[in-house]
């Protein structure tokens, strides 16, 4: 008679081990969506079915969306349609955080996933990262230099930097966050895009995405990562 508690304990800690084993249900992560595509129309950006920004035009980015991790369905679907432009699985760890790019022109679209890391920068040491998504531009070298000062003598941070590829997180050694990053003809120093002076942010993460202005020549988006 006495067996019955162990038994009911037992069933109890077995049941509990189940439920942590499973634990799917409650990991999270956090996806965010760019719309890099210049001739794609405005989109909606889908995960699991659930719609989780509106109306997003060329250059601009979402929020994070905090999403199940592991392997979640992904739809960048235009405004007004059915029919998604682009369907993509993408797998998430355990609080990740990632960003989705769409690249491309229309016509030869591309899922470009960025692990955007965690919110831990270097207090003394601006984390950039640089990111080609240009469809025009080519390799491009990078620069990366206090504000207000020319590329005279400066070495590239980065060569070569072809369409979807990115420079991983680069300390800039600035206290202050002001600098100026430059994309340039490889070997040389003819200038393709200057973002002009940015005071980034000393303690995050940030991106800067290279792409194609809708007016000519190239621009650029900054974004925060989480």
């Amino acid at each position: 008679m006495r067996r019955a508690p162990s038994l009911f304990v037992a069933i109890f800690l077995l049941g509990s081990a189940l439920a942590c084993g499973s634990g799917g249900s409650s990991s999270t992560a956090n996806l965010r969506f760019v719309q890099g595509s210049p001739d794609a129309p405005a989109v909606d950006y889908v995960v699991d079915n659930t719609t989780e920004s509106s109306n997003l035009l060329y250059g601009n980015a979402s929020s994070y969306a905090s999403v199940k991790s592991g392997t979640r369905s992904v739809q960048i679907i235009p405004v007004n349609s059915t029919k998604p432009l682009l369907s993509q699985t993408v797998s998430l760890a355990d609080s990740a955080n990632e960003t989705l790019v769409l690249t491309g022109p229309s016509t030869q679209l591309k899922p470009l996933v960025l692990d955007d890391g965690t919110t831990t920068g270097t207090t003394s040491s601006n984390n950039v990262r640089i990111v080609n998504i240009s469809n025009t531009m080519g390799p491009a070298d990078v620069y990366i230099v206090p504000a207000g000062t020319s590329l005279s003598g400066a070495t590239p941070v980065a060569s070569a930097l072809d369409f979807d590829q990115n420079t991983g997180y680069i300390g800039t050694g600035s206290t202050t966050g002001n600098v100026n990053v430059y994309l340039t003809k490889p070997g040389a120093q003819s200038v393709y895009l200057s973002t002009g002076s940015l005071n980034l942010s000393v303690s995050a993460k940030q991106t800067i995405l290279a792409l194609d202005s809708p007016t000519g020549g190239f621009t650029f988006i900054l974004l925060t990562d989480q």
